[in-house]
């Protein structure tokens, strides 16, 4: 049995698939098997899966298209290592990764799963991303996503997190973090740039912000809601917060009127921030620098 299994989940990336699955056959630490999900590619992804068939530690899975968090979900379902790893098919894994992040769950056998920096790499440019850790991680990932990248778990701690939600096709990294900080699973931090992120335009992250945001507000509603409705105060302040956030971004970024006013709205319902007054008063419909509307990862 191999000691990791990474899982690359593929829908019409045929053209950058194979720089994926290099970054992995060349990883320093050679003890893994390679999951390649087709999750209904109608470009060319089976032919350069095809490729790969006669790779013994390559396993390939074909379904139809049920978005991201269902094609890891698939390929965790065909794997069998104690670890596993997720990389996306437009992105790349740092030489070492496999073998840093390995070392750091066996340094501390308590961990569920590790948070790395990433690469952030757009066209000639790179740009190392760090996760920032706050004190409070409880409320902490409520307020900001502020893991760069969470991929690699120990296999049961992922299980008995319930995988990814199939239903929260973007933000699904947000969704997971959650679970798995307010679950109580801990982490290892890993302060070195272990993911590479291409960042392109009209990828599934940079493209379509009425679905990111539309899923964002799901995530915002299946936890922090939650958490308010049960009647944690802190919970109810950071999710007014993230709901005006939100209404913003809906403003900016899609000109959808009855989102801005619901989402404004709910943040009201749920908390009168001073700061979200001033800003209203003083006609400051700003961005701002927030990072919990832009989703874990880049």
């Amino acid at each position: 049995m191999a000691r990791v299994s990474v899982v690359v989940p593929s829908y019409n990336c045929a053209a950058l698939l194979p720089r994926a699955v290099g970054s992995v056959l060349r990883q320093t630490m050679q003890d893994f098997e390679l999951v390649i999900v087709d999750d209904g590619s109608t470009d060319e992804t089976p032919d350069v899966i095809a490729r790969y068939r006669c790779e013994r530690r390559i396993r390939c899975v074909v379904q139809g298209n049920r978005g991201l968090p269902a094609a890891r979900n698939a390929g965790m379902a065909v794997s069998t290592a104690p670890y596993v790893a997720f990389l996306d098919a437009d992105d790349e894994l740092a030489p070492d990764a496999l073998a840093v992040l390995t070392a750091a769950l066996d340094a501390d056998p308590g961990a569920g799963w590790c948070v790395t920096d990433i690469t952030r790499i757009t066209g000639e440019t790179r740009d190392i991303v760090r996760s920032r850790i706050p004190g409070d991680i409880f409320y902490g990932i409520l307020e900001d996503d502020f893991i760069r990248r969470g991929m690699f778990f120990r296999r049961a701690a992922l299980a008995a997190a319930g995988l990814y939600d199939p239903h929260v096709r973007m933000r699904e990294d947000w969704d997971l973090n959650i679970r798995l900080i307010h679950g109580g699973v801990p982490f290892v931090y890993v302060p070195e740039p272990l993911y590479w992120y291409h960042w392109r335009e009209g990828s599934i992250t940079t493209g379509r912000p009425h679905r990111k945001l539309a899923y964002t507000r799901q995530v915002l509603r299946k936890h922090h809601k939650r958490l308010a409705d049960a009647g944690d105060p802190r919970a109810a302040a950071i999710y007014a917060e993230c709901m005006w956030d939100l209404g913003r971004r809906y403003f900016y970024e899609t000109r959808t009127w009855q989102r801005v006013l619901a989402c404004m709205a709910e943040s009201l319902a749920y908390g009168i921030g001073p700061r979200r007054i001033t800003r209203a008063l003083r006609g400051r419909l700003t961005t701002g620098g927030r990072g919990v509307v832009e989703g874990s990862g880049p």
